[in-house]
């Protein structure tokens, strides 16, 4: 176990103390790599809570390390540069204390022999990610201060997704933050995270990895039907976050979804006769696997243009994208974009009466009201309140990914159980028979993965990067921009809708989410968005133009997150960027997109600063 060398000047990134005594030092660096794989003990508890090793009470065996000083340093004090150096002072060694914070790394040793045995080229040592841990109260998220980006715990009010918030990420990899657990996550349910994690990964044809040198998921291959449009969740969610957004004139739409329906007379709506619920752009040969065109293709074939005036004069050009189908155009359709898969957890951790509470029998003074959808759990029918999906139509976790799996790559499940499910639920019965699909464990394990993905702290505060070192692009903030912009948020009331705080109960299955309070920016309701935006599509009691409040939270990573990738926003993706997102809100968010086309230059520039920060 290491300590960050904070006190050294020529430390940047990296460099250790270490304070830890291993119990039994023979076991350090010999060839053999002696210490045994110990099985994790339950959530909570330790594997010896009343015995231990060499009278350490808790501990394993000689492989364990005691940590119980906080490590004696050099003190520091800025130089005649202003770099933060020894001034030779030393603060001593000393027992640890309640508050104390503690800064570490553990770390995996091996031997090259044993991992060729496993063949496994790579490295035999590694360290995982940094960790901060109060005393008296646990893991911690934290950011880096001065001398050196030593860890200290981030404040309560930036701590988006409770106390299992992201840290701030000092190693350049923005990319990877949508796919972090919490950092509370406990030992078992790390495993489950992993497990769900594969799965997650997985092309479900193939069996294969997305990512290099990992072995193939055999329980993962062929589950997929001959119509899909992606192969893995990771063909939408970049990196767990959005989909490519519609940029080039005949690109092909097969990273979104398209819903497909047809009305009737008396009101009514049905899947489609030709689609079903919804388009399979992709196919391939039942008999050899061979990639084939069925003649489903969505593309883009174009943009409608329109602009907005702000109230300085300032010109903003606005796009919807226009779709052609290479088949039969349906009479409803609605295109879709995959939203970001963090907190979604917490947001099923919420108790049902903490949203209902929000509902209005009566719009407010800017025409906000809030209306709670509900649908049936697929595998008992029993009616719920939805809170997933972009119109709230999923009303729980499981559902989420079952349907996903269903309508993005033809996979079936407990919950859809063969591919006549895609024609409607009308068709989704035990009497068409079963297909091979996902397993009961691996439809959990999916699930846990996404009850158990964190979401990341606000990044309102300014790092202690050493003098002469420039911060990475997304911790280079202003915070008093970014106090300027929440005000305004409340201000202009973007907060009657993207509620900021809300708290979650005590049932979930993991306590990492439970009596967590957190700041999702969202009410899970539905609320008329305008004409401007409306599909015409109907979901339970959302109408065409009612549109679930998307949560805010890991928003300004989006670009980051989708490494190079065009995204964008809206359920369609049809805004590059916040502004134009705002602009396109029409019908209850049309009062609070006035008050936004009215603000000063600068007033903008620090609400977009805000929400960069989320």
């Amino acid at each position: 176990m290491f300590v960050r060398g904070f006190d050294n000047p020529y430390v940047t990134g990296y460099g250790w103390m270490s304070p830890g005594d291993l119990l039994d030092d023979s076991t350090y660096l010999t060839d053999g790599a002696p210490c045994p794989v110990v099985a994790k003990p339950a959530n909570g508890a330790l594997l010896r809570p009343d015995s231990g090793y060499n009278d350490v009470i808790g501990a394993n065996d000689g492989c364990s390390v005691l940590f119980d000083t906080f490590p004696g340093h050099r003190d520091n004090s800025p130089d005649a540069n202003g770099v933060m150096a020894p001034n030779g002072n030393t603060i001593d060694s000393r027992p640890l204390v309640k508050g104390d914070v503690l800064e570490f790394s553990s770390s995996f040793f091996t031997t090259r022999e044993i991992m060729d045995a496993a063949g496994d080229r790579h490295g035999y040592r590694y360290y995982t990610n940094e960790m901060t841990y109060v005393m008296g109260q646990g893991l911690r998220p934290w950011y880096g201060v001065q001398p050196r980006l030593k860890n200290q715990p981030l404040p309560v009010e930036t701590l988006q997704g409770g106390t299992g918030s992201i840290s701030y990420d000092y190693a350049d990899n923005a990319a990877f933050m949508f796919q972090q657990p919490h950092t509370t996550i406990a030992m078992e349910n790390m495993q489950r995270f992993v497990e769900g994690r594969r799965w997650i990964h997985t092309n479900l044809w193939t069996g294969e990895h997305n990512e290099a040198d990992n072995d193939r998921n055999d329980a993962g291959m062929q589950l997929q039907g001959p119509r899909f449009n992606q192969s893995s969740c990771f063909g939408c969610h970049i990196n767990n976050g959005r989909s490519a957004a519609p940029t080039v004139i005949n690109q092909r739409l097969d990273t979104m979804a398209v819903r497909t329906a047809e009305s009737t007379a008396a009101g009514t709506y049905w899947p489609d006769s030709h689609y079903g619920v919804a388009v399979q752009m992709n196919a391939r040969s039942t008999t050899s696997g061979a990639v084939e065109n069925w003649g489903n293709a969505v593309w883009l074939a174009g943009f409608e243009y329109s602009s907005a005036v702000l109230g300085d004069g300032t010109v903003v050009e606005l796009r919807k994208p226009k779709v052609a189908f290479e088949g039969p155009t349906p009479a409803v359709y609605s295109v879709r974009s995959a939203q970001p898969m963090i907190g979604m957890g917490l947001l099923e951790a919420i108790p049902d009466a903490e949203i209902l509470s929000r509902v209005r029998s009566t719009p407010d003074e800017d025409g906000v009201q809030g209306v709670a959808n509900y649908g049936y759990d697929p595998e008992t029918g029993a009616v719920h309140l939805g809170r997933y999906g972009w119109k709230a139509s999923k009303v729980s976790l499981r559902h989420q990914v079952t349907n996903a799996a269903l309508l993005d790559m033809s996979v079936t499940s407990a919950a859809y159980p063969n591919r006549q499910c895609l024609a409607g639920s009308a068709h989704c019965n035990a009497a068409a028979g079963t297909e091979v699909g996902l397993s009961a464990e691996a439809v959990e394990r999916m699930t846990q993965y996404l009850q158990l993905l964190g979401v990341p702290a606000q990044r309102s505060l300014v790092s202690g990067f050493p003098k002469g070192v420039a911060p990475l692009a997304y911790l280079d903030v202003n915070p008093e921009s970014i106090t300027k912009g929440q005000q305004l948020f409340s201000d202009i009331r973007c907060n009657s809708c993207h509620v900021v705080e809300l708290q979650t109960g005590a049932t979930s299955e993991f306590a990492e989410v439970r009596n967590q309070t957190i700041k999702p920016y969202t009410d899970l309701l539905l609320h008329d968005m305008g004409d401007e935006l409306a599909d015409d599509f109907e979901e339970g009691l959302a109408r065409g133009n009612m549109w679930r409040t998307s949560p805010l939270w890991g928003i300004g990573y989006t670009e980051y997150v989708a490494a190079g990738t065009p995204v964008g926003y809206l359920h369609d993706s049809r805004a590059r960027n916040l502004t134009e997102a705002i602009l396109w809100h029409g019908g209850e968010g049309e009062a609070s997109k006035q008050r936004f086309a009215a603000l000063t230059a600068q007033e903008r520039q620090d609400l977009l600063a805000f929400l960069k920060s989320l």
